[in-house]
């Protein structure tokens, strides 16, 4: 311990700073990537949410995206006015509005998959296939213990 610093604390020896600098290089290089089609994260997450064929409601996108519902309400009128996906009240349930991809969407999904795709694998280039589920299961985990 050193008098300025009685915690001892250094950056480098917390999980936090590496996982949040990761995302954060991670997110950089897709955002540059999707510049090129006329995207940006927000709505690479809601195609990635989506599956082909499937209906999700706007409160499932937001909470697999990480987002506040009124910022995901906002972002698929963003979408929608772009031909990217549909949004309908559910028909068996009126309360919840559904999101399809359109077929655009699933182009544009293909595409931006593609992108997410090569980032990936040079973060993990070096890495076996046993290391990254070691990685998941970790961070699995350690939402799980954080979660409410």
């Amino acid at each position: 311990m050193d008098e300025l610093d009685p915690l001892g604390f250094e950056t480098q020896e917390w999980p936090f700073y590496w996982l949040t600098r990761a995302t954060g290089l991670y997110l950089s290089r897709l955002e540059r990537s999707l510049k090129a089609e006329g995207l940006d994260v927000a709505r690479y997450r809601v195609l990635m949410c989506v599956r082909p064929g499937q209906a999700r409601s706007i409160g499932e996108i937001a909470e697999l995206a990480i987002v506040k519902l009124p910022t995901m309400l906002k972002i698929v009128q963003r979408m929608q006015a772009d031909g990217l996906v549909l949004a309908r009240p559910r028909e068996e349930d009126g309360r919840f509005t559904d999101v399809t991809l359109t077929s655009a969407g699933v182009d544009a999904r293909q595409r931006v998959w593609h992108m997410a795709h090569s980032i990936y694998e040079k973060a993990f280039s070096g890495d076996t296939p046993p290391d990254r589920v070691t990685v998941n299961e970790q961070m699995a985990r350690i939402v799980a213990r954080l979660s409410d």
